[in-house]
């Protein structure tokens, strides 16, 4: 009789501790669930490249490449702190990133207000700017901006023996991310067709501006697009309208919430 009553009371301790851990491991899964860390966007991001079109230059090549004179010729002054070259059946390029540093907060984050972007063509050793690209923060409400590498990409999409260069860069604004802007640049048989957005998480606030000739590219580098907007989007360095998908097959020019 002792033995059984001893084996009831077991029975019991261990239905109830398996019961007491159940609702634990059901709340550690929802609160799992519910929290998404934002992805951090740092500085020394590399650009995704075609290693057979393209690479990433050292500090040295930068150095040796684009001395101070030859930065002068070209109009950088700021500090060329990343570059690539790349070679396609149309030629040689670089491609130079500067920023300007602006502050460092009481969180020792580094804040820039300026950047600066230059294509260099590479003609017989010659340097000529090809194109470039500039932008500033708002000093009324963005904080920093840069180039966001991340999302950038060097290689040839549709297969045409040209390089596509997509190139990257964001702000953010009092609430980081949430309301600072993007602009997506696509370089395709020498045009520059861009994508501009607006965070916000204020209803009717967020906007996506899409340049009409950006339904003209080809259908892989639409796709790319595409792709790389819903990486920004599952990063939460983007919010986009609701059904902006949708709307991007009707060839919408223009993403807002109704």
């Amino acid at each position: 009789m002792n033995r059984f009553i001893l084996y009831i009371v077991i029975f019991a301790l261990f239905s109830c501790g398996k019961k007491s851990q159940e609702p634990k491991n059901n709340t550690d899964q929802a609160s799992k669930e519910d929290f998404t860390e934002v992805v951090e966007l740092k500085r020394s991001d590399t650009i995704s490249i075609d290693s057979t079109l393209a690479r990433r230059l050292s500090d040295k090549e930068i150095s040796k490449v684009f001395t101070k004179r030859k930065q002068n010729l070209l109009g950088i002054s700021n500090t060329v702190y990343q570059a690539y070259s790349y070679n396609d059946e149309s030629g040689k390029y670089y491609l130079l990133l500067t920023d300007h540093m602006k502050t460092i907060d009481e969180e020792k984050d580094t804040l820039y207000d300026n950047i600066f972007a230059m294509k260099v063509s590479n003609k017989n050793n010659q340097l000529k700017k090809s194109s470039s690209i500039k932008d500033e923060i708002d000093q009324d409400w963005e904080t920093t901006i840069g180039f966001w590498n991340k999302y950038s990409e060097i290689s040839d999409l549709d297969k045409d023996g040209l390089a596509d260069l997509i190139l990257v860069y964001g702000t953010e604004g009092q609430d980081e991310y949430v309301d600072g802007r993007v602009k997506i640049m696509i370089y395709h048989k020498k045009r520059r067709i861009t994508i501009r957005h607006q965070n916000s998480d204020i209803k009717g606030g967020r906007l996506t501006k899409i340049s009409s000739k950006f339904y003209t590219l080809p259908t892989q580098i639409q796709q790319v697009i595409k792709e790389k907007m819903r990486l920004m989007v599952k990063n939460k360095h983007a919010n986009f309208s609701e059904n902006w998908e949708s709307q991007m097959t009707k060839e919408a020019t223009r993403l807002e919430d109704n």
